[in-house]
């Protein structure tokens, strides 16, 4: 008589293991995908925002005078993004690669022109929140009128992305300008393909002043990236304004 009751209470045990195993699996691979995810903001951020880092024009306290609350302000502007839009944080790590990788880190990127603009190249088809940044400034120029930059704008954006997602909090220098010109024949030419391969993608990043090593180290995560410097990256990278 017992032997039914035992049939049903093993096959319940044996769902409730499966539904467990089921959790877990999916719980490495968020984790699996989140690591990735980290990797990739953290190779933007290099690759983008700490160009520039040598330029005796940056400095980590630049608005110390005529800006000081602009971390704070463009902080507090883009976590009203993030809760609303989680893909942000990437289409802002995306943004200062495409800007930087063109003409240096300028703002180009954002400047529209029927003839000229870098949004006309295929290679920045999916672009987004370019007007996120022009809002940021818009609030920026009531803070502090003519002070602020773009391209500081869009540095940040790409910091706070970072950090946003589980990625370390990394200090930056301040100082770019923006530029006046833009060009989609020079996206066309430095922007990456969508089908670029793993030494094309080590070419590019070498090509900016980083060691192998270093690349490895963005594109692989063999070891630990948490120990990979980003200050020390930044001084490896040299300033492609011209």
């Amino acid at each position: 008589g017992c032997e039914p009751l035992l049939r049903v209470r093993q096959t319940q045990t044996q769902r409730k293991r499966k539904r467990e195993r089921e959790r877990h699996r999916q719980r490495e691979n968020r984790e699996r995908m989140g690591n990735c995810s980290v990797l990739l903001l953290l190779g933007a951020m290099v690759m983008g925002v700490c160009i520039g880092f040598n330029e005796a024009q940056l400095a980590h306290d630049y608005y110390r005078l005529t800006c000081p609350n602009v971390e704070d302000i463009v902080t507090q502007e883009l976590l009203s993004i993030f809760v609303i839009d989680a893909t942000a944080p990437a289409a802002f790590l995306r943004l200062v690669f495409h800007d930087c990788q063109v003409q240096g880190c300028d703002a180009s990127i954002l400047l529209d022109s029927d003839d000229t603009s870098e949004m006309v190249s295929s290679k920045n088809f999916g672009i987004k929140n370019r007007e996120m940044i022009e809002r940021i400034k818009s609030i920026l120029e009531i803070e502090c009128p003519g002070q602020v930059s773009c391209a500081d704008i869009i540095a940040l954006a790409a910091k706070e992305s970072v950090s946003f997602s589980r990625g370390p909090y990394i200090q930056i220098p301040l100082g770019r300008k923006d530029s006046t010109t833009c060009s989609y024949q020079q996206a066309n030419a430095h922007l990456p393909s969508p089908r670029i391969s793993v030494d094309g993608l080590f070419n590019m990043f070498i090509k900016q002043g980083m060691t192998l090593q270093e690349s490895v180290a963005i594109l692989g995560n063999v070891h630990n990236l948490e120990s990979l410097s980003l200050e020390i990256a930044c001084k490896h990278t040299p300033n492609i304004t011209g």
